[in-house]
Formats: structure tokens, C-alpha cells, sequence
């Protein structure tokens, strides 16, 4: 697996909620836990609205630094920021795995909570079945 140093890290923050100040919180949180872990953060984007459809624009935003390689890894608080729909998420899980990019979480472990989902299984099978890597790093023993 990709070592956290070697990263450029998009940083991504979602929120449902009416007040600014929750994906900001939000936001800030992740910045600082990045900074913590050394991870450089090449773009940031957010988005106030749910996580049922992945037509959103600081969603397509992150996605696109991915795409681009501007950025080889998402930064998110936790899976569920991306989505609670377990189809949308596994599409941006693909997208990351299709162009190398890892997903960070600052507040679980991405790995554990996608095998929660039912979801790790499917992506060390098309990894395998494709070539490809795996979108998340193994649990660093000072990254939690």
C-alpha cells in the first residue's frame, strides 16, 4: 500500500444541514487532522446538501482533482460523507480505485467501515478481476 507521505490529498467535507458552520467545522477538522498526519492538500471542496446523488458540485470538484491525478487521495471525517447509499458510494469508491486514488477518513477506519457496508469485498474483487489497487490505506498505527 501507498505510504500517507506520498500523498496529495483532496479534502472533502458534507454536510445535510442549513448552518455553514457544520461543513465548515467540518472542514477545518479534516485540515487539521491532515496537517497532523503531514499530508499536503492540494484542493479543497464541500457541499450542504445529501449524499443521494452524486451530481454534486464540490463532490464532481474532488472527483475531477482525482481523475486529473491533481490529487491521489480523498480526504473525508468518515465514509458516510461521501454517501449513505450504498450504490453512490460504491461508484465513487470505483472512481478512486479506476484512477489510483485512495480514501482517507480523519475519524474511522475506511477499510473497517466499508467492509461494514458490505462494500470491501466487491472492491478487492474487481481489483483483482481489473488490476487494480485497492481505494483505501491499511490502518497506520500513528493515523488514528
Amino acid at each position: 500500500m501507498r505510504q500517507e507521505k506520498n500523498l496529495r490529498a483532496w479534502a472533502y467535507a458534507r454536510d445535510i444541514g442549513v448552518h455553514p458552520s457544520v461543513v465548515i467545522s467540518q472542514m477545518s477538522q479534516v485540515l487539521q487532522e491532515a496537517e497532523r498526519r503531514g499530508i499536503p492538500v492540494v484542493g479543497t471542496s464541500q457541499d450542504m446538501s445529501s449524499g443521494m446523488t452524486l451530481e454534486r458540485m464540490g463532490l464532481l470538484m474532488a472527483l475531477r482533482g482525482t481523475r486529473t491525478r491533481y490529487a491521489n487521495a480523498l480526504l473525508v471525517r468518515d465514509v458516510s460523507r461521501l454517501s449513505e447509499d450504498r450504490h453512490i458510494l460504491l461508484r465513487i469508491m470505483e472512481i478512486l480505485q479506476e484512477h489510483g486514488a485512495v480514501l482517507l477518513c480523519t475519524a474511522e477506519d475506511a477499510h473497517a467501515s466499508l467492509q461494514a457496508k458490505g462494500l470491501a469485498e466487491q472492491l478487492c474483487q474487481r481489483a483483482d478481476k481489473l488490476g487494480l489497487s485497492l481505494p483505501w490505506l491499511e490502518k497506520e498505527d500513528d493515523a488514528q
